[in-house]
């Protein structure tokens, strides 16, 4: 718990002066709020003395006070928003900023839905801590210390009563909270798994539908939401524990304070007016006490919400930019695999003592049965993952050495199935380069063949393709990818399977404009092409054979359909329709 507060002041003092400014004005108004019980006891005075007027201007003074105590509130509040809302943004940009840090491999093991139910949830308890923290227990703590003066100065034995009954109640409270919130933990996860498959159906329903598993779907949610409804009724139920147990102490402090000074007052030990002074603070401060403890339930019911949140920025960066980064000065686009050896987390070798060199300009292809690690290499290029043993290097620099934005710049990378963001088919292919005139994206489509189906969409350029591209067909999908990469122009050009779900005349087309790229004279660019279909590799300059997480074979087209008995001559025989084999799954 410390180690939350300690962070979330760190982020709340990036705003100090909002902070200091607005709590000022806040602090001075519950000083005055808190002298209500004092005037009660000044004005039974003036009516006991028959000072009439004198109550009269008691009134019109409190009147005065309680309007300046209001106004300072508002002027407090009004400062505080600004620094509540301000360190918000600052914390959900660090956490999103941190999470985009994070690698390929946190993302691979984590779940969207539960993802973005602890953000959402994360950033909601911070609105709570911030207010309870900052404003209602600085309010309790005056009310408490007002109260406090006043009952040492009146009677030690009411002082010591209070503070006794605050200790007990306190002491129970704590176990009581500490219940709530092991509870809390256990519906927390019951809600993820609930918001988990909520995303899932949402962003599968098309799978959902295509297996006519609707009814499947339901029963396992409703499952699902069977769980969750009793690990939030056993969480419920802890409230009123705390509702029952507490309120009847905080219950009894009140008649006892209230008993204590009816005693007094019949004995003669203090006046009406001390009388009325214990009453009304013990009429205001008891019901605060509860409220107190009440706020101490909602923080506790929080702080799970709340310290996940803010863990997300402990995760660890398991593939980190280097300390004192390399830059590559006019760049080639050399690339050399040294030894290169790799496994996914639990799983056995992938690659194995892997060794290639492709030249600046090479375009090279990256043919072999599924899970010889041909996409295992290009994430391993964009430092997705680190190899486990050897080293890559561009132009004699060591990847690692590199900033990872750094290299994704040099590296482009078209993806066998893209994903593409919910908005427009401009802004999907804009993104490469946000830089990029409105001529050149236009360029960068036409070249993809994407202005032969824009025509075709409601609003042109302007139409939104919806969550992931699901509006597109898997080839427009593609185009737009396939542009998206032409427009960024990098200086290393990866192809998984990027023209896979392209007719053979639009295929034709952009194989133009990627080798009109790829061989430019003035600037040609390195080229990976990770493919199944024979028609994006004939053109090739090397293709290297993989198989087992190895080189079994290297050469051209031509060199290796010659060689009798080899994979490549294998899997040209088994052709059929320009392809071979079956589609990448080695990660």
């Amino acid at each position: 718990m410390i180690s939350v507060f300690k962070r979330l002041y760190h982020f709340i003092w990036q705003r100090k002066w909002p902070f200091i400014l607005g709590t000022i004005p806040m602090m001075s108004s519950m000083c005055l709020y808190n002298l209500a019980p004092f005037f009660v006891k000044w004005l039974t005075q003036a009516v006991q003395d028959n000072s009439m007027d004198h109550a009269f201007q008691l009134v019109l003074f409190f009147g005065l006070i309680l309007f300046i105590s209001n106004l300072l509130e508002n002027i407090g509040y009004y400062v505080t928003d600004k620094n509540m809302v301000g360190t918000s943004n600052d914390i959900s940009k660090a956490v999103l900023t941190h999470i985009h840090n994070l690698d390929f491999a946190y993302h691979t093991n984590k779940s969207s839905g539960k993802l973005i139910s602890l953000m959402k949830r994360g950033d909601d308890a911070f609105f709570a801590y911030y207010d309870i923290i900052n404003r209602q227990f600085l309010n309790l703590a005056i009310s408490f210390a007002v109260m406090f003066f006043a009952f040492a100065r009146l009677r030690f034995d009411y002082l010591l009563f209070v503070i006794s009954l605050i200790a007990i109640t306190i002491f129970v409270a704590y176990f009581l909270i500490k219940f709530n919130i092991k509870r809390r933990q256990e519906f927390n996860d019951a809600d993820d798994n609930v918001s988990s498959a909520r995303v899932d159906n949402l962003v599968n329903f098309d799978t959902v539908k295509y297996f006519a598993n609707e009814k499947f779907e339901q029963t396992r949610f409703s499952n699902l939401l069977a769980i969750w409804n009793k690990k939030l009724q056993g969480y419920f139920f802890t409230f009123r524990y705390f509702d029952g147990i507490v309120g009847n102490l905080i219950n009894f402090a009140l008649v006892g304070i209230m008993f204590l000074a009816v005693r007094d007052l019949q004995n003669q030990q203090i006046v009406l007016a001390d009388f009325m002074l214990v009453v009304t603070f013990s009429m205001t401060l008891f019901p605060k006490m509860m409220q107190l403890l009440f706020n101490l339930r909602e923080l506790a019911k929080k702080s799970t919400d709340i310290s996940t949140y803010l863990d997300l920025l402990d995760e660890k960066i398991t593939v980190p930019d280097p300390d004192q980064p390399q830059k590559i000065q006019n760049i080639k686009g050399e690339i050399s695999f040294n030894e290169v050896g790799f496994s996914y987390e639990n799983k056995q070798s992938v690659l194995k003592d892997f060794s290639l060199k492709i030249e600046s300009g090479e375009a090279i292809a990256l043919v072999g049965f599924s899970g010889a690690g041909k996409t295992t290499i290009a994430k391993l290029i964009m430092r997705m993952y680190d190899p486990t043993s050897g080293q890559i290097s561009i132009d004699g620099v060591a990847i690692n050495k590199l900033l990872k934005n750094d290299l994704r710049k040099i590296v482009g990378v078209v993806p066998q199935d893209p994903l593409l963001f919910n908005n427009t088919v401009y802004f999907n292919i804009a993104y490469a380069n946000q830089k990029a005139t409105k001529e050149e994206v236009l360029a960068a489509a036409k070249a993809a063949q994407v202005d032969v189906f824009i025509k075709d969409l409601p609003n042109g350029y302007e139409t939104i393709v919806g969550e992931r591209g699901i509006k597109l067909s898997g080839g427009q999908r593609q185009r737009l990818a396939i542009a998206r990469m032409l427009l960024e122009k990098p200086k290393v050009i990866i192809l998984d399977e990027a023209t896979s779900s392209l007719d053979s005349a639009s295929e034709q087309i952009i194989q133009k404009a990627f080798w009109d790229l790829v061989r430019d004279r003035e600037n040609p660019r390195t080229s990976i092409i990770i493919a199944h279909r024979l028609s994006t590799i004939i053109q090739t300059d090397r293709i290297v054979v993989m198989n087992e997480g190895q080189i079994a074979e290297i050469g051209t087209h031509e060199e290796l359909i010659e060689k009798d008995g080899g994979i490549y001559q294998r899997l040209w025989s088994l052709q059929r329709n320009g392809f071979i084999g079956d589609g990448e799954s080695d990660q």
